[in-house]
């Protein structure tokens, strides 16, 4: 049967451009005074505000003013070379509108090659310039300003990168281009749609835990709007670089420091994530496959989960599908500026969570099996492809690299404590195993081979008591993924392969307790490709063998109903059946976040909690300080001997004892010293744990005197 798409895609290149018939028709004056004005106003705009910034004892500030001034320089050449060229004065502005006459000038000027190594040498003085502040001693107060030359340098790149000759793009009729890509369209904007209302609904409530790590994210971006954390190119808690935190600081800024703000960022990447999958699978094996695959990934409750929480793992799907998706178009349309797009999404996430680092992994593989696969002749004439991508993921990546190399151990944190060999677990187990290093290596490859089918979560990240699959999407995953490894030298099916089994070597059997769900967010997508794969296939083979003459007849109406059949139940897993249990997040989570948000809603200002919760949970617990900011909490680490000592008290204060049920014997002795006080038991609402979550024992300031 035919893999022709049933609607065009609207989203590929045109491999042919309709040129644009030339008018000789008079421009109105209004038309050519903008025309020409426009970019010289701009011109002065962006020169006087470099002059404006220029002060030679901030470097802050010399940085700034160089990238206004190339900006500046840029736009005061497209004026003068306007100017200098009457055919486009003599186009008629009714036919040839007037940013599309810019875009004409901005080519001409792309055209001089002087202009391109003038830009690659801003791109890499930039560079080179933002690394020696960087590694300055001692540093500066504040490296915020090194956002605006860095996408400065990044900018100057893609300008390098652009084709010298843009095509002339022809007038679209709107109402002809709806009729084509109709359903295609409303198809693909209903999984955008559902994608998005599936992650966003009760994002505050589902999950109902707001896990320790996810509040500690949390804290650290509002350490950045409270101008504590200064740096965009460094790491911070655990390791994790800073770049994420200013992403996170950018919703909670403006909607406040509340769990729905917290999450929002994930979800919305979540939601691209899904798309970029669509477009990548899209251009790899055609429209079906790629609406079955969203549909199936906007659904899926693993990639779901994450996505609704306020953690960075998620993006890892997005990173990995957009530089492949780039990539692809690059090698397909031969455009270096679609390799050095893929380079800079690679670059980029590297400010991200430490699993995106495998995306710069699976790139060189893609180059590799590129080379291997078409051989000498394309290493020979697409070398420059090549130097675009690495050159833009070195340019993007370059503070990280330099932070990498000067401090390989902050930089390598998280991997030196979740890695078998880096962390020495691998030579610890084959002491207490009595096994061999190949042995237990082959056990830990067995488990993350098998997240899908066999095993379970082993973490709180997810803490699912099933595999990531059900039994059916099991079954389809085993058909897909053999298929695939089976046509493994297919260009078009070797990157979904190679994502897969990267991220399950590196993410999986090479990191401590496989399977664990936070280190294998990314492997959703092509778990699910894989899926769907196996439905199409299945969809084909029934239809050539009943040699029915209408294929779409009944492959539509198929593959409806096996997405309907198994987003459905995806979604019940997810949302009937593990939510309830309250598994992730831990238990300590559950009572931090049942206590956070009581004492945020309940407790008076000026509140002094003490906290009888170590060695189990501690008042400084993320989800408390990201929950309940403003209370004054005192840790009773050791069992006290007596009553309650009144001198720990401040005067005139109500007070909040709050006991774990491991230290609720201690009790009496509070009551001993503060008779009068109201006990509180909140029952435990995790089916798996009966009797009181903790217990709660109140004294107004009145009881405690002056």
């Amino acid at each position: 049967m035919s893999n022709e798409p049933l609607v065009s895609p609207p989203f590929t290149d045109p491999d042919v451009s309709s040129p644009e018939q030339p008018t000789t028709e008079e421009p109105t004056t209004r038309s050519r005074r903008w025309y020409l004005l426009g970019p010289l106003g701009l011109a002065l705009v962006f020169a006087v505000g470099a002059q404006w910034v220029f002060d030679p004892a901030n470097p802050a500030s010399v940085w700034n003013g160089v990238a206004l001034a190339l900006v500046a320089v840029i736009f005061f050449a497209v004026a003068v070379i306007s100017a200098n060229d009457t055919a486009d004065l003599m186009e008629s502005s009714a036919d040839v509108p007037l940013v599309r006459r810019w875009l004409r000038a901005i080519n001409r000027f792309v055209q001089q090659a002087v202009l391109r190594s003038v830009a690659l040498s801003g791109s890499l003085l930039i560079t080179m310039g933002l690394l020696h502040v960087l590694r300055r001693e001692p540093p500066l107060e504040s490296y915020n300003w090194a956002l605006l030359p860095w996408l400065g340098a990044i900018g100057l790149f893609l300008f390098v990168a652009a084709p010298a000759n843009v095509p002339t793009l022809p007038r679209i009729d709107w109402r002809v281009w709806w009729q084509e890509h109709r359903r295609l369209t409303l198809a693909v904007g209903a999984i955008g749609l559902v994608t998005a209302v599936l992650r966003i609904w009760q994002i505050a409530d589902i999950p109902p835990t707001l896990g320790g790590d996810e509040a500690e994210q949390g804290l650290e971006a509002i350490r950045v709007l409270n101008g504590e954390i200064t740096n965009p190119f460094s790491t911070g808690w655990l390791g994790v670089p800073t770049m994420q935190f200013y992403f996170s600081a950018l919703l909670i800024g403006p909607l406040g420091d509340t769990i729905f703000a917290l999450r929002l960022p994930w979800a919305l990447i979540g939601t691209a994530s899904v798309l970029a999958v669509f477009l990548l699978v899209q251009r790899l094996q055609g429209t079906l496959l790629a609406l079955v695959t969203a549909a199936l990934l906007a659904t899926y409750h693993f990639h779901l989960h994450f996505s609704r929480l306020g953690s960075h793992q998620i993006a890892d799907v997005l990173f990995v599908a957009l530089a492949l998706l780039f990539l692809y178009r690059g090698y397909d349309n031969r455009q270096p500026l679609n390799w050095a797009l893929s380079g800079i999404i690679i670059g980029l996430a590297q400010y991200f969570y430490a699993g995106a680092r495998f995306t710069a992994i699976l790139a060189a593989a893609m180059l590799i099996f590129f080379a291997l696969r078409d051989g000498l002749p394309f290493i020979r004439t697409r070398y420059r492809e090549y130097l675009a991508l690495i050159g833009g993921f070195l340019i993007t990546a370059a503070p990280m690299i330099q932070l990498a190399i000067r401090d390989p151990d902050t930089f390598n944190a998280r991997l030196n404590q979740v890695g078998i060999i880096q962390s020495g677990w691998l030579e610890r187990e084959v002491g207490i195993r009595g096994q061999s290093e190949l042995v237990i290596l082959f056990d830990q490859l067995q488990r993350a081979l098998l997240a899908f089918n066999v095993y379970p979560d082993k973490t709180f990240w997810y803490g699912s008591p099933e595999p990531f699959m059900d039994t059916a999407m099991g079954i389809l995953f085993i058909l897909g993924a053999g298929f695939a490894l089976l046509n493994l030298w297919d260009r078009r099916i070797f990157p979904m392969v190679a994502w897969w089994g990267g991220a399950t070597v590196l993410g999986g059997a090479l990191t401590v307790e496989p399977p664990s769900a936070m280190r294998l967010v990314t492997l959703a997508a092509p778990a699910i490709f894989f899926v769907a794969l196996a439905l199409v296939k299945i969809g084909e083979v029934v239809v050539q063998a009943l040699r029915i003459q209408r294929p779409q007849d009944v492959l539509w109406p198929y593959l409806a109903a096996a997405m309907v059949l198994l987003s459905a139940g995806s979604l019940n897993w997810y949302f009937n059946e593990f939510t309830p249990l309250l598994r992730y997040g831990n238990h300590t989570a559950v009572i931090a976040t049942h206590f956070g948000k009581y004492a945020d809603a309940n407790f008076e200002d000026g509140t002094q909690v003490f906290f009888f919760g170590p060695p189990t949970l501690y008042v400084g617990f993320g989800t408390i300080r990201y929950l309940a900011p403003d209370i004054q909490g005192v840790d009773i680490n050791d069992p006290i001997p007596g009553p309650f000592d009144r001198a720990m008290v401040q005067p005139g204060t109500d007070l909040a004892f709050v006991f774990l049920s491991n230290r609720f014997n201690e009790y009496e002795l509070v009551k001993q010293t503060f008779p009068n006080g109201e006990l509180i038991t909140f029952e435990s609402p995790v089916p798996e744990r009966t009797g009181p979550l903790y217990h709660l024992y109140l004294v107004p300031s009145e009881q405690v005197g002056g």
